[in-house]
């Protein structure tokens, strides 16, 4: 038979076993050290992958956005909330790049954003191929509407000017006219002679016509004036025997003698008679018979 064991024998042994124990305590609390550190780094590192991917996918979804404000914008659509909602974006992807530690809920919560910011772009671009389609429409009908009122200003214009040359027609038709014009030389006894005259008989001067006949002529006040010329082409005149003057085209001319008349058509007879107070002179004269500032008729006379 074995000899038992002595007491310092049992405690050694036991020694052993405690150095044992201990050993793999600390070599199983090392693994667990080990293994959780590795877990660690494990989702740190998936955290890291999953925040760039969406932070690009923020920054690439702020960009699309802006580009979609500017043609909404461009189109006449209201960009408003779009605006605000770019900032929001903005604002997120910030907080994203601060949170350095894992942080699933944010991470679970900004995917679930940018899955619906993605739909948003593509609800935008089915707003803006309709916002072309209605400034398409709205061009073609203001170009028609231009067109039109072009038509219409046209007709317009051309309305006016038909007025316009109708109404110069009626002036001119309704302007007076001098007909069976007479000259007389009146001598010192009175007694008149028609056509050309001598010198030493030409002192008073006798001028006869009526006014022809016109439908369109209102009946109408008017200055009837007559200019006598002579053969330098100065009108004779005197304002003590009741010359003047009047303007035509912003032109000052003189009359010989004037009257004023109410225009009935009657076919109504005038007569003019001037003393020039002194012989006439030699040469070819004419008499020009204005109504107002138009010219109604001429006639010639000559002295010898």
């Amino acid at each position: 038979m074995s000899e038992a064991p002595s007491g310092k024998g049992k405690r050694d042994q036991i020694r052993i076993i405690l150095i044992i124990a201990i050993a793999v305590v600390v070599l199983g609390s090392a693994y667990k050290i080990y293994t959780d550190y590795q877990a660690r780094e494990a989702l740190q590192a998936e955290y890291d992958a999953t925040r760039t991917k969406l932070t690009s996918q923020l920054d690439s979804i702020s960009g699309e956005l802006s580009d979609k404000i500017s043609e909404i914008a461009k189109l006449g659509g209201d960009i408003d909330s779009l605006v605000v909602l770019k900032d929001s974006i903005t604002a997120q992807r910030d907080q994203l790049q601060r949170t350095r530690v894992a942080n699933k809920a944010l991470i679970q919560r900004l995917d679930r954003k940018v899955t619906g910011y993605q739909e948003l772009l593509v609800a935008k671009d089915e707003e803006i191929a309709e916002l072309k389609k209605i400034n398409s429409q709205l061009l073609v009908e203001n170009n028609e509407l231009k067109e039109e009122q072009n038509t219409l200003n046209k007709t317009i214009n051309e309305a006016q000017q038909r007025q316009e040359e109708l109404k110069q027609q009626i002036n001119l038709a309704a302007k007076l006219r001098a007909e069976n014009i007479q000259v007389f030389n009146i001598n010192s006894r009175g007694r008149e002679r028609e056509g050309d005259f001598r010198q030493r008989q030409a002192e008073k001067i006798k001028v006869s016509f009526n006014l022809a006949e016109n439908d369109v002529a209102p009946v109408a006040g008017h200055q009837i004036m007559i200019q006598v010329v002579d053969p330098a082409g100065n009108v004779v005149f005197d304002v003590a025997k009741g010359s003047g003057s009047f303007k035509i085209d912003g032109r000052e001319q003189f009359y010989t003698s004037m009257q004023e008349i109410v225009f009935d058509n009657s076919k109504q007879a005038l007569s003019f008679v001037y003393d020039k107070g002194s012989e006439f002179e030699v040469g070819d004269h004419k008499i020009i018979i204005w109504a107002d500032n138009y010219e109604i008729g001429q006639v010639a006379f000559n002295v010898r």
